[in-house]
């Protein structure tokens, strides 16, 4: 057999998926198609997820946009029971031939049904031959301004989207005076301090912004920066269900103390816990350490190098107290407190 040469031996170029998620009618496949309109969708590939036995946002995208590479599953909800057939699709799409004239693809978006939870289908997509093709996730969420107080009956749903997002776009807001969208950018705040907020009466503007430089994208550093400005940033007009919490190490600590505390954690709040996003330096390793979660589902621990060396934690829970959260480990390495 030959020796591979240097350029077998670099690794394959990066792929974003981005998950873009948002409950039923919030505007997701308009979102998806105004984009696919647009002049940088050219290396895009699409999955669409419907709950339902026919596929009615895959037929609206693909009728809305030519030579875009889509696949549609169908007849089930992709968090819950298709998560075999998503890592197919993605591996398909991305060993697929590409259209005639165009370049090498870089993004898949997939648009959830409005009923999934972003974290198992992050979980799903944990999946060794993806991770060795340098995929690279980010979850992009809608906020529907003119359904938003009708959302209370969907809360669960609503709640776990937004928190898992590393971008909230608001949409509908042509139906909506455009004095109030601070008012509702709060809003998705309070749910995900974590989240940037596109908050745009000028569609064109919002769909760029939706879709540019999302965390997957990012460099570390950006990413740290953003994390340090959440755990600085006061959080306006919180959901009364939604808690936001920061949280400090009580003395320096290993790390098996600090994932015993992550376990147990998780363990108490179950489905209650939305997001934990983490940068904190640990006794047995030299270099401060990112953990960052959607859900109870947990991403492979990074060795970073911190902008400017500070331990920065936050939290987001749903229906908990801080009382709650101090039972867990009231003797353990970190201590919580509300981000105000």
């Amino acid at each position: 057999m030959a020796p591979r040469t240097g350029a077998e031996l670099e690794p394959p170029a990066p792929v974003d998926l981005v998950i873009l998620s948002g409950f039923l009618g919030s505007g997701k496949t308009s979102l998806l198609v105004d984009f696919l309109r647009g002049e940088n969708s050219g290396d895009t590939g699409v999955i669409v997820n419907e709950a339902g036995e026919i596929g009615i946002d895959g037929a609206i995208v693909s009728d809305s946009v030519a030579d875009i590479p889509m696949t549609l599953l169908a007849s089930g909800c992709v968090c819950c029971s298709l998560r075999s057939s998503l890592v197919d699709t993605v591996h398909a799409l991305i060993e697929a031939p590409r259209p005639l004239g165009r370049g090498p693809l870089t993004r898949i978006v997939l648009e959830t049904s409005g009923l999934s939870r972003p974290g198992p289908i992050i979980a799903s997509l944990a999946d060794p031959e993806l991770v060795r093709r340098n995929l690279r996730l980010s979850v992009l969420a809608t906020y529907d301004c003119q359904a938003y107080a009708g959302r209370e009956t969907q809360f669960e749903e609503a709640a776990a989207q937004l928190a898992a997002a590393q971008c909230i776009v608001l949409t509908k807001v042509d139906q909506v005076p455009v004095a109030s969208l601070a008012e509702h950018a709060a809003r998705a705040r309070g749910f995900n301090p974590l989240a940037r907020i596109v908050a745009h009466d000028d569609r064109a503007v919002a769909v760029r912004e939706a879709f540019a430089a999302l965390p997957g994208v990012q460099s570390g550093e950006l990413a740290l920066q953003a994390l340090f400005a959440a755990g600085r940033r006061e959080v306006g007009m919180p959901h009364p269900r939604i808690r936001v919490w920061t949280g400090t190490p009580r003395a320096a600590m290993d790390w098996d103390d600090f994932s015993m505390w992550l376990d147990d954690l998780a363990g108490f709040c179950g489905e209650r816990l939305l997001r934990v996003k983490a940068l904190l330096k640990v006794s047995d390793c030299p270099e401060p350490i990112l953990i960052q979660s959607v859900g109870t589902t947990f991403g492979m621990p990074r060795r970073m190098a911190a902008p400017d060396g500070k331990d920065v934690l936050v939290v987001i829970t749903r229906d908990l107290e801080l009382a709650d959260l101090q039972s867990v480990a009231p003797d353990g390495p970190v201590s919580l407190q509300a981000l105000v």
